[in-house]
């Protein structure tokens, strides 16, 4: 009878073994996302091993979980031979008197391995089969959802308090339009790899997202392009991580972040940490002769450059000293392709002056 017992038992523990793998792999998906959705929606950025430990994890506590269960023993395998197959018993009663002698016991084990050994293994069915279905479609559902995740679910920058005293900054058309441009450079660019090129774009595109949804001051505006920079930072060192990524490519990957990074404050006029502002005022009254696009008031003037009034087609009026840079650059790049020279720069400033000295006079 031991033979013949022996089909029906491997069948049942593959059975038992099949169920707990299904049941191991959806466990280790729903892990996986438990871990990703939260790391992505607070913008914590997790190294890839991280993620395949996760679910190795999830996947073994699945598979004991489901093994506790579904495991059986010969008793239970008996039984069960006994009520799918109407037996009336018979296993159950050789598998107890296995052992036991006389001839009505042996008699008794000869019917019921005769029985067992015509009849087929696949007259056994498989059961909690939907149990099965159901892991299974949780298995799809979350292998699915863990590329669409990583990939689409913006950060949630935590809301930052807007002091009432700190004016609403409205981001103009063209910051809009240049970060639009870099967005889509960073679409196009050939020079960093997949995983960073993806990660950039989701930050920048929650960025701007957040900018279009959100009312910001000066100073939360600060925050975000600075949270933005940190996140791409994070993206980059983490794509440079991966032990199958070339030199070449992390030095290609790095260059593209330092661009991407630097283009980002500097449309929102922010600087990088560590970079020393220029000066705002000469320390020597007059024009800086290394740098003659910078003016000064006339030497018997009492005027304070930054409060002298300029009038900006966006912004309206506003005071020197708060868009001196800003106009500087301007200058610098018009003098730079010629369409203004060093003379007539220095004269337009010192018109301009002299007329605002004797208008105050």
């Amino acid at each position: 009878m031991k033979e013949n017992f022996l089909k029906f038992k491997k069948k049942v523990w593959i059975e038992v073994l099949i169920k707990c793998a299904v049941a191991g792999v959806a466990a280790a998906v729903l892990a996986v996302n438990a871990t990703l959705i939260p790391c992505k929606l607070y913008d914590v950025q997790l190294f890839w091993l991280y993620y395949v430990l996760i679910g190795l994890g999830g996947c073994a506590l699945g598979f004991g979980i489901a093994f506790l269960f579904f495991r059986t023993d010969d008793k239970k395998i008996a039984k069960r031979l006994d009520a799918e197959l109407c037996l009336q018993e018979r296993v159950q009663t050789a598998l107890v008197y296995g052992n036991a002698e006389g001839a009505m016991h042996e008699l008794q084990r000869e019917d019921t391995s005769d029985v067992l050994k015509n009849l087929p293994v696949k007259s056994l069915h498989f059961k909690n089969i939907l149990a099965v279905a159901l892991c299974g479609a949780i298995f799809l559902l979350g292998a699915v959802s863990v590329p669409v995740s990583a990939t689409f679910i913006p950060p949630v920058l935590a809301p930052v308090q807007v002091d009432p005293d700190d004016n609403i900054r409205d981001v103009t058309d063209w910051e809009y339009a240049a970060l639009d441009d870099l967005i889509e450079y960073v679409r196009n660019s050939k020079k960093a790899d997949g995983p960073t090129k993806t990660g950039m774009l989701s930050q920048l595109e929650s960025l701007r997202s957040l900018l279009l949804s959100t009312k910001v001051s000066e100073s939360s505006l600060t925050i975000f392009v600075r949270n933005t920079v940190s996140a791409i930072r994070n993206v980059v060192s983490d794509a440079n991580e991966r032990p199958e990524i070339t030199d070449e490519q992390r030095q290609f990957n790095s260059e593209e972040e330092t661009y991407v990074v630097n283009t980002l404050l500097e449309i929102f006029g922010l600087k990088l940490e560590g970079d020393e502002k220029p000066p705002t005022t000469d320390p020597d009254p007059g024009t800086d002769p290394d740098d003659p696009i910078t003016p000064a008031p006339p030497p018997d003037g009492d005027i304070n450059i930054d409060d002298v009034p300029f009038f900006d087609p966006e912004k309206g009026y506003v005071k020197c000293g708060e868009v001196r840079e800003e106009y500087l650059a301007q200058l610098r790049a018009a003098m730079e392709e010629g369409l203004i020279s060093e003379e007539e720069w220095a004269n337009i400033v010192y018109t301009y002056f002299a007329n605002l000295n004797g208008n105050n006079n």
